[in-house]
């Protein structure tokens, strides 16, 4: 039984955004879609997904209803939320066969809503809300191309984000719309496989940020004194006790950010595992910490590239929306680290939809990896699966794979959580158990400072406890290139 898609909508933009929606199911699930023009392309045999706004009843036809709203949000480049309240977004509560069983009772928001009930599968198939114009407006991060809203480092607010307001963000929405689909296509009598990960029933995207090479830095030994020591507010025996530490450390040649770099890479050794570097090459402001190229530099890459370990380039502050910044940047990490840079991340996530992706497909990186929140975990893009951008204004896919970051320890460091170790250990593991229950991805990033003892306790915990549990679910846990290679290929 093949799947025919007929795209019933005159508006051809509109048609792009629901075939780009449809392609990523498609690879989300491994589902052969043929895209017709008419229906006399269907035979009795196939099964048809007809996206409209007129039913067609038929044994083997799902519908789901267009929204004349939905078209006209994205043809006049606004935010849902700009036009109407919040509040006229239902949600519904799911129960199994329509959502995982270990997700049992998920409230899915329902928005572009064409009629009722949400559902109907005992006698047709039909789903009454515009399930694929949902599924854009997260895919596309449309919030983040038609608001002007940006914080003090020119990055969209995380609380702009739709899925923000709605308290959906720990959730991959995009992911409860594609699992209703395939329900219904599986209830016509196609068996869906779920995908697997070189056997395992999920993945893992395992990366670590070196944004500042060595904590003992001049101005670090400066804080160090200063603003730890002399100026610090803890009680005098503490500040006496660190300050007696770092001095011995010190003059051992110890310092955790090195340290730290060398024992993730012996950690992940010891469990068989590879995960992602992203390393710095230029940076010129104040938000760049420079690099040295010194000895260890040196023995530590060559170990990174002879135990096959992904290195990806971490470009500088300014290098976003500057695609001769960022290529320099690229030439020198390749001529460095004699490899082919296949991946990029941009520092503190600065990103620019207009821009950004642009440059990257330009300059022939795969993928990228900066879509995270900035201060909070969760998805960004509401989705868990590698996907490629797309650029609204042409309506076009672009070559380059987005692999989001869905959990970053900087969230809680700086002073931004109070949270304990347990809690933020019990989030993300949070996020391990939901990936398991679609077969997805999830991005992890954990900076080079996590053995860290002075400024990060209890972070070397929450890592190898994280890798630990991870493993044991039956994740297969490695570097981006890894998963894309076999999200592309297995």
């Amino acid at each position: 039984m093949e799947i025919k898609v007929l795209i019933d909508v005159e508006v051809n933009s509109h048609k792009e955004r629901v075939k780009y929606v449809l392609r990523n199911f498609s690879l989300a699930y491994k589902v052969d879609l043929i895209f017709v023009d008419s229906l006399d392309e269907v035979s009795s045999d196939d099964l048809l997904l007809l996206y409209g706004k007129d039913f067609k009843r038929g044994d083997n036809v799902i519908f789901i209803k267009r929204s004349e709203q939905a078209v006209e949000i994205f043809e006049r480049g606004k935010a849902y939320d700009e036009v109407y309240d919040i509040a006229t977004i239902h949600f519904v509560n799911l129960s199994p066969p329509l959502v995982p069983e270990n997700l049992e009772g998920f409230s899915l928001p329902i928005f572009f809503k064409a009629g009722e009930p949400v559902f109907e599968f005992e006698d047709v198939c039909v789903i009454n809300f515009d399930l694929p114009s949902c599924a854009f407006y997260f895919l596309s991060s449309w919030d983040e191309r038609v608001k002007n809203r940006r914080d003090s480092l020119g990055r969209f607010p995380d609380e702009e984000n739709l899925l923000v307001k709605l308290g959906v963000a720990s959730f991959p929405v995009v992911n409860f719309y594609f699992y209703i689909l395939k329900f219904l296509i599986e209830r016509k009598g196609l068996i869906i496989s779920e995908r697997k990960w070189e056997g395992k029933d999920f993945a893992v995207c395992l990366t670590h940020d070196v944004d500042v090479l060595k904590k003992w830095s001049a101005f670090g030994i400066y804080n160090e004194v200063m603003n730890k020591f002399i100026m610090g507010r803890e009680d005098i025996q503490e500040r006496r006790e660190r300050f007696a530490k770092f001095l011995y450390l010190f003059s051992k040649g110890f310092d955790p950010y090195r340290e730290g770099m060398k024992k993730i890479l012996e950690f992940e050794k010891s469990f068989g595992i590879k995960s992602t570097f992203f390393l710095k090459s230029g940076g010129k402001s104040r938000y760049d910490a420079r690099y040295k190229w010194d000895k260890f530099m040196n023995d530590f890459v060559n170990e990174l590239i002879n135990s096959n370990f992904e290195i990806g380039l971490h470009p500088s502050f300014d290098s976003f929306d500057k695609v001769e910044l960022m290529e320099e940047e690229k030439m020198r990490l390749e001529n460095f680290t004699g490899l082919k840079i296949q991946g990029v991340r941009q520092h503190y996530l600065r990103y620019d939809f207009g821009k950004t992706p642009l440059i990257h497909s330009e300059l022939g990186f795969k993928y990228d990896s900066t879509l995270g929140f900035n201060l909070r975990y969760g998805f960004r893009c509401g989705y868990m699966f590698p996907y490629k951008i797309y650029d609204v204004w042409n309506n076009v896919e672009l070559g380059i794979y987005e692999i989001p970051i869905v959990f970053m320890d900087s969230v809680y460091q700086y002073g931004r959580s109070s949270a304990e170790v347990g809690d933020i250990l019990s989030e993300i593991l949070k996020l391990v158990k939901v990936a398991k229950c679609f077969g997805g991805v999830i991005t992890v990033l954990f900076h080079n400072s996590v053995y860290d003892e002075f400024d990060f306790k209890g972070w070397d915990f929450i890592y190898e406890e994280f890798v630990k549990f991870a493993l044991n679910e039956g994740a297969f846990v490695g570097s981006c290139s890894e998963v894309l290679g076999l999200f592309e290929n297995e």
